[in-house]
């Protein structure tokens, strides 16, 4: 429910807060009072579409403010929008008068958009107006009525269900039949691409090694001179071996003058030790560093290969290898792929056959909800100004039916195997009709109120708001359309704008909307009545104005009898 409504600058409100209660709520006023504006900002909290102009002359922009309790606080929480320990969800919406700019809308003070705005408080808002109403006349309505009253929506959810699955099959099949010739084409370039990767088998950091090998091969009489050089250098004559040792010997003789000459000593015998080394391994490395004209040529042929799959599948042997992966994890989704169809095939005419039990199985329900709608709506009508009107509801075959056996094409569409559709008979001894063509504006309206008042029961309550529901009637039908209305709030939150005093009187809370002139401007204002500002503000409505005693009495008696 709306426990508060703040709005700012919206057409002729400049500012203005409401506080409404559960139950009937009530908006009366003189026409042109800005009632409907109140509609408007409901709108702009509900993540509606309105349009810039909106915004009060000379203001930047308008804006909305909502705190709610209940079914989109419950979402929020679900959503991790709100804390589970929050017993209200404060929502706002600012709509800027330049159009370029774009609204801000906030949920429990964090940023949001707009379409979230409507998932939260959209979803549990519904408009009955004069023009609001008008999406009854839409079959896909009608049905989810239909559907919500016979308690048949998870039927409906698993037709729908079943049915995307088929048609997702069949764009599958058919993609794979109009690309069998391309697929062909595709494996034997993926198993070409595989075979030349097997067929030279590259090995990790095989490029590295053999790049290493080749420079060693290529240059070998240039190493081996460098070689011999550092060879001669360390045990040639006066090489460094040999220096080493006199440098030793002259210490060794000196040590036991000086002992700090040890340490010197030790450094010297270690140097001659690694010099050992170096000069072993040098003559190693000299001894195989033979030229070899044959190897070097197979190395070459080696890269070679290796560079022509580096050209074509990575850089690396590392890219290489997994597009070799790649390649065969492709090929194996491709491979059989006149398999994978009949397979497919096989698959949907399954899920036919199903689909046709599951929307059997929602006509039933059909059948036996459309029989207690039609009775639940006819005992509304007599209340409502309608005696003598007929309510229909047919279900039409969306094609002649057939056996699900005979192919995979089954009669059931994602809605079901019908179309239904309310049909309004409005005046006794006339057949009925489309609602379309039956049905005027306030019928419209109070068929709507019919429903609303059979579905009752069936939904999990909301926030329900009827603009003038109770336009071209009067006396105890009012009364008795305000009779439904406080019905329908006990499971609703109800706020309705009304001209009739009957209406009015039933309402737990009453506010009063009109216009005042301040600082040379208009701009709309509401109140919340008490006990004798009801009395006066019904008087006003059942005596057209002027008010008196006789209009007040009246008044207090439409009170008492609530």
């Amino acid at each position: 429910m709306i426990r508060s409504l703040h709005v700012r600058n919206l057409a002729v409100i400049q500012e203005l807060e409401l506080e409404f209660g559960p139950g009937l709520n009530v908006l009366t006023g003189e026409t042109g009072a800005g009632k409907s504006v109140l509609l408007e900002a409901v709108r702009l909290i509900s993540g509606g579409r309105v349009g810039s102009g909106s915004v009060r002359s000379g203001a930047d922009e308008a804006s909305a403010e909502a705190i709610l309790e209940g079914a989109p606080l419950a979402t929020a929480q679900a959503r991790g929008l709100a804390e589970p320990a929050d017993s209200e969800l404060l929502v706002a919406r600012t709509l800027p008068a330049d159009g370029s700019r774009r609204a801000r809308v906030h949920v429990q003070g964090s940023l949001a958009t707009v379409s979230l705005l409507g998932e939260l408080v959209g979803t549990a808002v519904e408009v009955a107006s004069q023009s609001e109403t008008q999406h009854l006349l839409r079959p896909d309505v009608q049905a989810e009525m239909l559907d919500r009253f016979g308690g048949a929506g998870p039927s409906r959810e698993a037709v729908e269900a079943r049915y995307r699955e088929w048609r997702e099959l069949g764009g599958e099949i058919a993609e794979r039949s109009a690309r069998s010739a391309e697929r062909v084409r595709r494996e034997d370039q993926l198993r070409h691409e595989i075979e030349q990767i097997e067929a030279l088998d590259p090995a990790p950091g095989e490029i590295d090694e053999l790049e290493a090998e080749h420079r060693r091969l290529a240059h070998s009489d240039r190493l081996a001179h460098a070689t011999r050089q550092a060879y001669d250098a360390i045990d040639g004559d006066a090489g460094i071996r040999d220096r080493l040792g006199q440098a030793r010997t002259a210490l060794a003789q000196s040590v036991s003058l000086d002992p700090d000459l040890g340490p010197l000593l030790e450094g010297l015998e270690r140097a001659a030790l690694e010099v050992e080394e170096a000069a072993v391994s040098l003559a190693r490395y000299g001894a195989d560093l033979e030229a070899d004209p044959g190897r070097l040529a197979a190395v070459e042929s080696r890269l070679s290969d290796l560079g022509r799959l580096r050209s074509r599948y990575g850089d690396s042997v590392h890219e290489i290898l997994q597009h070799r992966e790649v390649a065969r994890q492709e090929l194996e989704q491709l491979a059989g792929g006149e398999e994978r169809i009949a397979e497919l095939e096989a698959r949907r005419a399954s899920i036919a056959d199903a689909l046709e039990a599951d929307g059997l199985r929602l006509s039933e329900l059909r059948r036996k909800a459309a029989a207690g709608l039609e009775q639940a709506v006819m005992r509304e009508f007599g209340a409502l100004d309608l005696d003598g009107a007929r309510f229909e509801v047919r279900l039409e075959a969306l094609s002649p039916p057939r056996e699900p056996s005979t192919g995979p094409e089954p009669f059931c569409g994602p809605q079901g195997r019908e179309r239904a559709r309310f049909q309004l008979g409005a005046n006794a001894g006339e057949g009925s009709r489309k609602l379309r063509e039956a049905a005027s504006g306030g019928e419209l309206s109070r068929l709507y109120l019919s429903l609303r008042n059979a579905l009752r029961d069936a939904g999990p309550g909301g926030i329900l708001i009827f603009d003038e529901v109770d336009a071209g009637i009067g006396g105890q039908t009012a009364r008795r359309v305000g009779e439904r209305l406080r019905e329908l709030a006990t499971r609703y939150q109800v706020l309705c704008v009304t001209h009739l005093p009957q209406i009015a009187a039933l309402a737990e809370t009453h506010h009063r909307v009109a216009k005042r002139r301040r600082a040379g401007r208009t701009e709309t204002w509401v109140e919340c009545l008490g006990a004798e500002a009801r009395v006066q503000e019904i008087a006003r409505m059942a005596a057209g104005g002027r008010v008196t005693e006789a209009a007040r009495a009246h008044a207090r008696e439409l009170l008492e009898s609530r």
